[in-house]
């Protein structure tokens, strides 16, 4: 079993002009926008090897930090990355605008430049954001991804490549999308590793139509986040070592060679949860998806959380069963949570207990059908839609 990490090892000593750009090597310029830097903010930045060198690499308490800080340095230390120059890095985090947004130029060796967006950070307003994406049209860290590229857009006649994992791959897809038609000409790719698709609205867009075939989408083969909305389709299915909800994380993600070890399709679990998640969207407005938010992040708010990783234990517990009595709650919010909360019991845990064991019937009743069956009885097998292979 290898990772990113071993990938360095393995090939970090040949440069871009005798092994071209790969999806690996995307995942890990997509991954380094996690990271925060000294000394980068302006135009001239600075490379990898000096960045290592310097000790600008701004430490952090995240348990995903180490191995993150592992691959920055098995990069700088490579000679594929290490004259790689990161340039014009930003990190706002606006509780008042419930925005939290981060990224960063990445000059590559091979002469294009990468423009890598940040997924959900840590922090409550980073998650805040990602939910009101399910019912607003426009979040505040989409609107400054498509400033920020017309912007980079300026700083050189490079060709551009755009990434990000997670919330960075929305991002990265979103900015192509809103760019002007002379920068999406000059974009060569978009990579979206286990991303949130785009809203209803913007999957019509005409901007987004035009860059829809430059897509490059990666998801685990329990891939939750990156099967909302309407997600990025074809896509490649990767395999993970993790288990659940922690495949979203990259570094569990499996490399053979200059590409990820991939798998036929997402397995059913991600297929149950992706129509679940779907049809509670289908099946509530926009109003009631955000009074939803409203209210659950009342209780956040209540409990003086500032990060993500605060919210453990009984406070994670108690946000998703003890909400709607808490008295920081005012009583006709927890009568709506109490409301869509059903909702979502009916929609969520009922249809996926009730699909799991459907697809098990189904999947027995298969097995006990004969091998050819007779002609009076056989019938042409319906071809598989293609995105549902991919």
């Amino acid at each position: 079993m290898a990772n990113m990490i071993d990938y360095l090892a393995w090939r970090g000593e040949f440069p871009f002009e005798i092994t071209p750009f790969n999806p690996v090597d995307a995942l890990l310029v997509a991954n380094t926008s996690y990271l925060g830097f000294r000394g980068v903010s302006d135009g001239k930045g600075e490379t990898l090897a000096e960045l290592n060198r310097s000790g600008a690499l701004l430490e952090e308490d995240s348990s995903s930090f180490p191995e993150r800080k592992r691959m920055f340095t098995a990069m700088a230390e490579s000679r594929r990355f290490a004259d790689s120059r990161i340039h014009h890095y930003i990190a706002l985090t606006d509780r008042e605008k419930e925005m939290q947004f981060s990224v960063m130029c990445v000059d590559l060796p091979d002469g294009t430049m990468c423009v890598s967006f940040r997924g959900t950070d840590n922090t409550i307003v980073g998650w805040r954001e990602d939910f009101n994406m399910a019912y607003r049209t426009l979040v505040p860290a989409q609107e400054a991804a498509v400033y920020y590229l017309s912007q980079a857009a300026l700083l050189s006649d490079r060709p551009l490549r755009l990434m990000g994992h997670s919330k960075g791959g929305n991002l990265a897809v979103y900015a192509a999308a809103g760019a002007t038609p002379e920068v999406r000409d000059r974009i060569e790719s978009i990579w979206a590793f286990d991303a949130p698709g785009m809203n209803a609205e913007m999957s019509k867009a005409e901007g987004y139509l035009q860059i829809r075939d430059r897509i490059r989408a990666y998801v685990p083969q329990t891939s939750i986040i990156g099967q909302l909305m309407e997600y990025f389709r074809p896509y490649t299915v990767v395999r993970s070592t993790a288990l659940g909800i922690y495949q979203h994380d990259p570094m569990s993600w499996q490399v053979y060679g200059p590409k990820f070890e991939e798998l036929e399709n997402v397995d059913h679990t991600a297929e149950v949860m992706r129509e679940t998640l779907h049809d509670w969207l289908d099946n509530s407005t926009p109003e009631q998806r955000g009074a939803f938010v409203d209210v659950m992040f009342q209780y956040v708010d209540s409990t003086k959380a500032t990060r993500f990783s605060d919210l453990t234990g009984e406070k994670l517990r108690s946000l998703m069963t003890m909400v709607g009595s808490r008295k920081e709650v005012d009583p006709e919010a927890r009568r709506l949570f109490a409301r869509l909360m059903a909702q979502a019991v009916t929609l969520g845990v009922g249809n996926v207990l009730e699909r799991v064991r459907n697809r098990k019937e189904d999947a027995a009743a298969e097995e006990k059908l004969p091998e050819k069956p007779s002609e009076e009885t056989a019938e042409a097998p319906a071809e598989t839609p293609k995105d549902e292979e991919a």
